[in-house]
């Protein structure tokens, strides 16, 4: 999470640019920042350039750590991770004891499936018949206290299908999701049609209404940019997942309470069509997608730095804890590719206009001096002191991305007051649990500043 970001953004928005590129020693398919330490945990499939042909041990994950602050990368041998080539498996890491173990497994198998992380906790997935059986993939829940996966049977996938030129194969994969209020769940996409699910009992399901004029849009990216006001922002798509020309649509849908319709404001298109894009919130609300930049305020598009080193399929981007943001991989074939220029072993760094000058040299940043307590609950007061006087304070929550899904980053502003002290200090009201699940997940969120 972002902890030294700045009190004033530049004037001239153009300003950004690509960092030092790093070689890894796998093509990083998915990726996770640890809340602790802050390192990155990059993971491949059995192979670190490629899937599906070493049968020896095809439930092997090759899997790498990247150190922001040493800009190190250390190779490993497997954040939840769920599905994949051996389906219907769940493998748990756990950051302070530095391990892998398995889980218990998934009710059924999946592939390219979606999950989200719930207001009380648990974990919901659906879809994703490219692995285990085709069709049928209702929701099922996890509780971690309980460690258990149960289905919920009323959570039906079927409203939430593509027309999809592959079939089922390929119709359910990549749900949008997002947790809300309550235990529910909104599904943004990829189909044209949106859903609401519960998770009590044996679930539930609501139609939330169509995505305004937007087709299906298989391979775009959702970001819930406004975890308060209940506002997502959706991007590029193809009709199929693949053999389809991509767009430039760009909209907002804005939640409320759960199980009723959303309302969808188109908003400018993009400069360029987008399909495997990767998009990452940054702490300002902006939206960073290689090559361009969202601004919440204008909702339009400005085009920023761009990338030496093709970012498509099986590519990854992520925000790290100093404000930067982390982009890699791309390429990673079934089984060997035929072009070996193809797989892109290695990562890079963006920095967004935030951290730079007019004049691409780097920005003063403000610090986070001291916080009155590390554990905050919902409706709870929060009291910090910084080193400069800053004008906005959000919590932003921690994400983990592959196949262009990123469910767990959303940014919630807090309300605060100066209050007397020998250095600038502020007291901050959260929110209440009524607001959403963007707070109630807030022991994995850091505050930051600008």
């Amino acid at each position: 999470m972002a902890e030294n970001p700045i009190s004033e953004l530049p004037s001239d928005k153009n300003q950004s640019a690509m960092g030092t590129k790093y070689s890894s020693s796998l093509v990083p398919a998915a990726i996770v920042v640890f809340p602790v330490s802050g390192k990155v945990l990059m993971w491949a499939a059995d192979l670190p350039g490629g899937f599906g042909n070493d049968t020896s041990n095809s439930g092997r994950t090759v899997t790498s750590v990247f150190d922001p602050d040493s800009c190190t990368i250390t190779e490993r041998e497997v954040a939840t991770v769920t599905g994949g080539r051996s389906e219907d498996r769940m493998s748990i890491y756990d950051e302070t004891l530095d391990v892998w173990t398995s889980g218990l497994n998934m009710m059924t198998g999946r592939g390219y499936h979606a999950q989200a992380t719930l207001s009380d906790g648990r974990i919901f997935t659906i879809g994703g018949s490219w692995s285990g059986p085709l069709g049928g993939k209702n929701g099922e829940i996890f509780d971690p206290l309980l460690n258990t996966w149960s289905w919920l049977h009323e959570c039906i996938v079927a409203p939430m299908l593509t027309n999809d030129s592959r079939g089922i194969f390929c119709a359910d994969n990549h749900p949008w999701l997002f947790g809300w209020k309550n235990g529910s769940v909104f599904q943004a996409g990829p189909s044209k049609a949106m859903n609401w699910y519960g998770t009590s009992g044996s679930g539930s399901h609501f139609h939330a209404g169509y995505r305004g004029s937007d087709a299906d849009s298989m391979n775009g990216n959702a970001i819930m940019f406004d975890a308060i006001n209940g506002k997502i922002l959706t991007l590029g798509r193809a009709p199929s997942y693949s053999a389809e020309y991509s767009t430039t649509a760009a909209y907002v849908i804005t939640i409320n309470e759960p199980f009723t319709e959303s309302s969808v404001k188109v908003v400018e298109q993009m400069h360029y069509p987008r399909a495997y894009a990767n998009s990452v919130l940054l702490l300002t609300g902006e939206v960073f997608v290689n090559g361009e930049l969202w601004n919440p305020k204008t909702e339009r598009f400005t085009v920023i730095a761009q990338m030496p080193v093709p970012r498509t399929y099986y590519s990854t981007a992520i925000l790290l804890p100093d404000a930067t943001v982390l982009t890699g991989g791309g390429g990673f074939c079934w089984a060997f590719c035929n072009d070996p220029s193809a797989n892109h072993f290695d990562i890079q760094i963006f920095q967004p206009p935030y951290l730079l000058n007019s004049d691409n040299s780097t920005a003063s940043r403000p610090k986070i001096i001291s916080v009155s307590t590390k554990t905050v609950t919902v409706g709870s007061s929060l009291r910090i002191s910084t080193n400069v006087m800053s004008k906005e304070f959000a919590f932003l929550r921690y994400g983990s991305a592959t196949h262009s899904i990123n469910t767990d980053q959303r940014r919630i502003v807090l309300d605060h007051k100066l209050v007397a002290g020998t250095r600038p200090t502020y007291l901050m009201d959260l929110p209440s649990s009524s607001v959403s699940n963007g707070y109630e997940g807030a022991r994995r969120q850091k505050p930051s500043i600008f």
